[in-house]
This record gives C-alpha cells, sequence and structure tokens, in this order.
C-alpha cells in the first residue's frame, strides 16, 4: 500500500508545474481526478497524509490540503479516521468508450462544420436551436 502512493505522488509530481498560472491546489485535484475516472486508483484506496504529500511534491501542506478540500467537497475523496480515501469509483468500461465515441463524432463534426466556414459557435448555437426544438416539440428523451 505504501508503495502505491508512493506512486500517486511520483505521477502527481511528473504532471505539476509550478511556474503555471493554474494554483498548484487544482493542478493537484486536476491530476487526482484524472487518476480516479482512469482507474489507476480505486474506490476506497488511502492517498498519503497531506503532509507527506506535501513533502514529496515539495509544496506547502496547505496546498495539498486545500486541492483534498476541494476534491472531498466534490464527492471525490472522503476523510475518516486512518486518513483520507478515494470515495468514487470510476466509470466502467463501455462508458468510457461511449464518451470516446461521443468525443470523436463531435470533433468530426466540428471538422466538417470548418469546411463549410462555420465556426464552432455557429455549431453550438444550432445544436442549442434544434435541442430546443425538439424539446418543445415533446421529444425530451433526448435530453
Amino acid at each position: 500500500m505504501a508503495d502505491e502512493r508512493a506512486g500517486l505522488a511520483e505521477r502527481l509530481a511528473l504532471y505539476l508545474d509550478k511556474g503555471s498560472e493554474e494554483p498548484l491546489y487544482r493542478q493537484i485535484a486536476d491530476r487526482v481526478w484524472l487518476e480516479v475516472v482512469s482507474g489507476t486508483v480505486e474506490t476506497g484506496e488511502r492517498l498519503p497524509t497531506v503532509r507527506q504529500l506535501a513533502i514529496d511534491l515539495g509544496v506547502h501542506p496547505g496546498t495539498v490540503s486545500r486541492a483534498y478540500d476541494e476534491l472531498e467537497r466534490l464527492g471525490i475523496l472522503v476523510k475518516r479516521p486512518g486518513g483520507t480515501f478515494i470515495a468514487l469509483s470510476s466509470p466502467d468500461a463501455s462508458v468510457l468508450e461511449r464518451r470516446a465515441q461521443l468525443e470523436r463524432l463531435c470533433r468530426d463534426l466540428i471538422d466538417r462544420a470548418n469546411t463549410f466556414g462555420f465556426s464552432v459557435t455557429e455549431l453550438i448555437d444550432t445544436l442549442t436551436d434544434l435541442r430546443s426544438e425538439e424539446w418543445h416539440r415533446g421529444e425530451r428523451g433526448t435530453e
């Protein structure tokens, strides 16, 4: 278990950019979230203590604490006696694949719209209008 937590700290350290305009706590929170949704960390897995992760990452403990607080507020982490644990499970593979298919479809649609001279904003506006029309016709199953 200690090796798993050390692995998490090492992976987080790879992605932290102390020169970025994005606050470090946000970078940590975002990366932990990606670790959860990718299935790299599992529900119930214990995370390093605030102090240990701060030491491992070379950041102030308040930075890690703020990241953990944000993740707890979002329901991704839970703090209990004995540590901080992953509370949210990653989506199953079929959900991830479905999402990937939708993203590919959207990218293709954007590319085709650009070919005809339409912007992404025009595309989104048109889709919003179409959705609104369907809603008003009673086709609410597509929401």
